[in-house]
């Protein structure tokens, strides 16, 4: 079975020194042109009661480049791609208006805050190991794997170690094999241990922030002494920027590598379904979540499943750590880690036991379900709807209760 994905290569760029400049002017070509969107769309809500949509932006494209001749040295489609980001940006406030969450009406970026640009159909090509870009030039990329796939999009970005990097997003299709679900896998995700299967084995914990977190508070002593603004400052600002970079290297170094595992080795694997949005709002656990990094685990794992041709059941998480296999309920605190039952007297590690559990409440509802209804094919996601949102009546309550004089921002032309 064929299946149409997509997927994205990150490469990292070698641009020249002339280069360099060039990128750095377009990216604050491109950010200006953001910010001059965006308070268009302000100034004409106070003026007309009405947001506009990417046409109507991108019309108005040309006067802006008499205004910042800066933005004659950015290819058009890039431009154009700058009001694609505005018109998202609407699209998901209205979203949240809508749905009752917190809105977070767009706002105006700072050099920090942009650090990218998009090249949506063409302006970029790949000539013998080597990148050129429209307008900017030839650079070197290292390109330690081949794309594989149709090539839609490429933006390049820059780090916060002033690294530069090319990221392709690509569709290519697929070969789905088909597995025959022998073997199954539970697994419970911890914080004193990674992860325990099913079988008994146990992956330690590397904590990769925790251990870098006393170089890191040297650190940023260091930065508050520095007067803000100067060179030193700056040199500072980019040694924890480096520290905190090396840190999520280690990570997702380790992460690829046990999803790749799992998939590899299990054709089924269970999982426990864990609200990590809210579980990181106890202040206690909130870091070392964060640092286990379980979010992008089980999305490494749901895509490296499905090209291996295995599947993912996730399974309610209640009570697997205070029962047993027996069926007995086996009370006890965080404190406990080895699960001792009465009944039968099965002695085990607890996170263990609670991979049994889950391992077979997965198998169960299989089997009630003819191993159909229950089972997420590894890295399917339910289709989005449209972004485009009506401007509803809701917004404009959200709008009028936060700004009083009628403005999305909350404040006055002059301010």
């Amino acid at each position: 079975m064929k299946r149409l994905v997509a997927r994205a290569y990150k490469f990292r760029i070698f641009p020249p020194k002339i280069v360099v400049k060039k990128l750095e002017r377009a990216l604050g070509a491109c950010r200006s042109l953001y910010n001059s969107e965006l308070e268009y769309e302000e100034q004409l809500w106070f003026s007309e009661r009405r947001f506009v949509g990417r046409n109507e932006l991108n019309l108005l494209v040309p006067d802006w480049k008499s205004i910042n001749p800066d933005l004659r040295l950015v290819h058009s489609q890039v431009l154009q791609n700058v009001s694609d980001r505005l018109v998202k940006s609407f699209d998901g406030f209205f979203r949240r208006v809508k749905s009752g969450e917190r809105a977070g009406f767009p706002r105006f970026k700072s050099g920090e805050r942009y650090d990218s640009f998009t090249f949506p159909q063409s302006g970029f090509k790949l000539e013998k190991g080597r990148l050129r870009l429209s307008k900017m030039g030839m650079m070197g990329i290292k390109q330690h794997r081949r794309i594989e796939g149709k090539i839609k999009t490429l933006t390049v970005k820059k780090g916060s170690t002033n690294k530069w990097f090319a990221c392709f997003s690509i569709e290519r299709e697929i070969e789905i094999k088909q597995k025959d679900f022998s073997q199954c896998i539970g697994i419970d995700v911890g914080l004193e241990s990674f992860y325990a299967d099913s079988e008994g084995n146990k992956i330690c914990n590397p904590r990769w922030f925790r251990k870098s977190e006393e170089r890191l508070k040297l650190l940023q002593k260091q930065y508050s002494r520095k007067k803000k603004g100067s060179k030193n400052s700056r040199k500072s600002k980019l040694k924890i920027a480096k520290l905190h970079e090396k840190v999520v290297s280690q990570r997702n170094d380790f992460l690829h590598k046990e999803t790749r595992k799992l998939a590899d080795s299990c054709s089924l694997i269970a999982i426990e379904k864990l609200s990590i949005k809210s579980m990181v709002k106890n202040r206690y656990l909130a870091k070392s979540i964060n640092d286990a990094g379980w979010r992008r685990f089980l999305q490494y794992l749901a895509y490296k499943a499905e090209e291996a041709g295995g599947r993912i059941v996730e399974v309610d998480a209640r009570g697997t750590s205070q029962r047993c296999i027996c069926g007995n309920r086996v009370e006890k605190s965080l404190a406990v880690r080895t699960h001792k039952c009465k009944e039968c007297g099965r002695v085990l590690d607890r996170d263990v036991m609670s991979a049994i559990l889950v391992k077979a409440s997965a198998l169960k509802e299989l089997k009630n379900t003819a191993g159909t209804a229950g089972i997420n094919a590894c890295g399917d996601a339910p289709l989005g709807t449209s972004m485009k949102q009506e401007w509803t009546g809701n917004a404009q309550n959200l709008i009028h209760a936060r700004c009083p004089i009628g403005l999305p921002w909350g404040g006055s032309l002059d301010g």
